[in-house]
């Protein structure tokens, strides 16, 4: 881990301060040497090397803001292949945060990819550039899978993320209750689809830049959804979510839209902030969860 610029200054300064010392110490011995200098020698050290420890202490801080690093460190990003059932093989990206632990489960975050030729590891960019830095602070494994389809909503695909929700879920420390569906684009059609059809799987979901097809249906659906979208959006205008949004709220579901401004549908990665506010909203919907 490269540690924090500030961490490397300290620890220079650090390194000036004892050889400092070691000239010091030379001195002492050289004035050792006489009664009456000697004292002198001595009352200078000791106006000396106050101010100095003082400043190690201070430094020391140093330590702390390293440690904070460490927790806050990128995650472990891997490139997995999971074979399924019917011996088809699904790539996926997976982020494994620095503190996971066996003692303590964690989150799990899904986060399906916009359209496009999917290539190797397609899902790779929007968990590395968007879901994962924005999402940092809950601490939790994340999958990206690559579409095995020509979209998400459509059986080949919903069969292909539930395998993968199901190994996830059998290998590794995460609280089945804390399992939350985000996607862009093509991929927040995805999410819609993916919540409307398994209420009970996802905790939350988060559709990002995207709006649901005319098949999806919310009715007794209490999941909550955070929707979040670009006014600026020259793909999908913001007047056909909100019309959605209005038609749910009046139903009493519950959804909520944060609009953004100044990105484009295609500067996903201009979405981290959006979605880091989510966060904190995530964490109240689970302790409302863990209440009931």
């Amino acid at each position: 881990m490269t540690a924090p610029s500030g961490v490397l200054i300290n620890h220079r300064i650090c390194h000036l301060i004892l050889a400092r010392l070691k000239t010091y110490k030379i001195l002492w011995q050289n004035l050792s040497k006489a009664g009456e200098m000697r004292k002198k020698a001595r009352a200078r050290y000791e106006l000396l090397i106050i101010p100095i420890i003082l400043t190690i202490l201070i430094l020391s801080g140093g330590w702390a803001s390293m440690s904070k690093a460490k927790d806050t460190a990128a995650p472990d990003i891997q490139e997995k292949l999971l074979t399924m059932e019917d011996g088809t093989a699904l790539r996926y990206t997976l982020s494994l945060p620095s503190s996971i632990s066996t003692k303590k489960a964690v989150p799990l975050v899904l986060a399906l990819h916009y359209g496009g030729t999917v290539t190797p590891y397609f899902g790779k960019d929007i968990l590395v550039y968007l879901v994962e830095p924005a999402l940092r602070g809950l601490d939790a494994v994340m999958a990206s899978p690559d579409c095995p389809a020509r979209g998400w909503n459509n059986p080949t695909s919903e069969r292909a993320v539930l395998s993968l929700l199901d190994y996830l879920l059998k290998n590794y420390p995460i609280d089945k209750n804390k399992i939350v569906v985000t996607g862009y684009s093509l991929g927040a059609f995805g999410t819609w689809y993916l919540v409307s059809r398994h209420p009970h799987v996802f905790s939350a979901a988060i559709p990002i830049s995207g709006v649901p097809r005319e098949e999806i249906s919310l009715e007794k659906n209490e999941t909550p959804v955070y929707i979040i979208h670009s006014q600026d959006d020259e793909l999908i205008p913001l007047v056909g979510v909100k019309q959605f949004i209005q038609e749910w709220k009046s139903r009493g579901l519950n959804v909520r839209l944060e609009v953004i401004s100044g990105i484009g549908h295609y500067d996903y990665s201009g979405y981290v902030q959006a979605l880091r506010k989510t966060v904190p909203w995530l964490k109240k919907v689970w302790q409302a969860r863990k209440q009931d």
